[in-house]
């Protein structure tokens, strides 16, 4: 049985072939990162959410699994990405998880300057933090991994400075 003040959280930002996510337990316990992806032709969504999540949530049985909503996206994005959140709340549901969505917060930081704080604060993910972009490059699919990551420190903070029910 879980004690009361548990939280390991499961911060995922989904991408239409891949997802970055990190897991944590507290602000300076970091037990797991990365990507996963799917190459393979047909449905990506069905592999990403029956094979890669699923063997996430085996693996860690987190109490929270928090979803990047992106604020700004184009009609054909969005039904994709809605189908992805259906699909994994779903799946969250098989692992009574419960799931909060996480919008975009308009930042003065650019991404890579949160990504940036997240490797200071992981030394571990320093070495995997990707250049800084110019303008006309394409963003790094390791990026997505410190989304994931500033995502789960915002919403472990979240979790820890509410008061627990009685």
């Amino acid at each position: 049985m879980r004690h009361k003040s548990f939280v390991r959280i499961l911060a995922l930002d989904l991408h239409p072939r891949r997802f970055g996510y990190a897991v944590l337990e507290a602000p300076d316990s970091l037990l797991d990162w990365g990507v996963r992806s799917c190459r393979k032709k047909g449905k990506p969504t069905d592999v990403l959410l029956h094979r890669r999540l699923r063997q996430l949530l085996d693996l860690w049985k987190p109490t929270v699994l928090v979803i990047r909503t992106a604020s700004r996206t184009l009609p054909r994005q969005k039904l994709l990405r809605e189908k992805l959140l259906e699909g994994v709340a779903a799946e969250a549901k098989n692992y009574r998880t419960s799931v909060r969505k996480a919008s975009d917060n308009v930042e003065t930081s650019t991404k890579y300057e949160s990504a940036r704080r997240v490797a200071e604060h992981f030394p571990v993910l320093a070495r995997s933090l990707p250049p800084q972009r110019k303008p006309w490059e394409s963003e790094d699919y390791r990026m997505s991994m410190f989304t994931a990551a500033t995502l789960a420190i915002a919403e472990l903070n979240i979790a820890r400075s509410s008061p627990e029910p009685s």
